[in-house]
C-alpha cells in the first residue's frame, strides 16, 4: 500500500510512521456526507473503526472504539457538535477532533478552536483541502507519540 518515490517507500496518509493505520470515528447526520468522508479517508490509509448519526451515538462510539481521530459535523440531533466535542474533550483531551459544517462562519471556526478543536473543514467537502488537514494531523499524532497514549 505504499508508494515508491525513488528508492525509498512513502506511507499513505492514514498510516502511522509505524505502519499501523490511524483510527478514526466520523459523526456526521448526514449519510451521504458520511459516505463521502469514509471514501476519502479509506482510499488514504485511514482505518474508520466507527459512524454515528447524532452527537450522543457519537459519544459513545468514541468512547467504544477509542480512536485517534475524530471527524465531528457541527449541526446534528441528539446533541450538537459543540456539545459532543466538549464531552469528547472532557474524557479524551489529546484525541484530535476536525469539526465540519456547512456554515462558513469564521467566528463559530474561532469558537470550535478555542473549544478543543484540531482544525475545521467546511462543507462541500474539497479533497484536497481535506487531505491536507489530516496530513497535518497525522504528523502531530506522529511527533508526539499519541499512539501509545490513546
Amino acid at each position: 500500500m505504499s508508494v515508491i518515490k525513488g528508492s525509498k517507500a512513502i506511507n499513505p496518509i492514514g498510516v502511522f510512521e509505524n505502519g499501523h493505520p490511524v483510527k478514526v470515528v466520523v459523526i456526521d447526520d448526514s449519510f451521504i456526507d458520511r459516505r463521502i468522508m469514509t471514501q476519502i479517508l479509506r482510499s488514504t490509509g485511514f482505518s474508520v473503526v466507527g459512524e454515528a448519526e447524532d452527537g450522543e451515538a457519537g459519544v459513545k462510539m468514541v468512547l467504544q472504539e477509542k480512536p485517534n481521530m475524530v471527524i465531528l459535523d457541527y449541526v446534528m440531533p441528539k446533541m450538537n457538535g459543540l456539545s459532543a466535542l466538549k464531552e469528547i474533550k472532557k474524557r479524551f483531551p489529546k484525541i484530535p477532533i476536525i469539526m465540519q459544517t456547512s456554515e462558513s462562519d469564521r467566528d463559530l471556526a474561532v469558537k470550535l478552536i478555542k473549544e478543543g478543536a484540531a482544525d475545521y473543514i467546511v462543507k462541500p467537502l474539497e479533497r484536497a483541502v481535506v487531505l491536507g488537514k489530516f496530513m497535518k494531523i497525522v504528523d502531530k499524532l506522529n511527533s508526539t507519540s499519541q499512539l501509545d497514549e490513546i
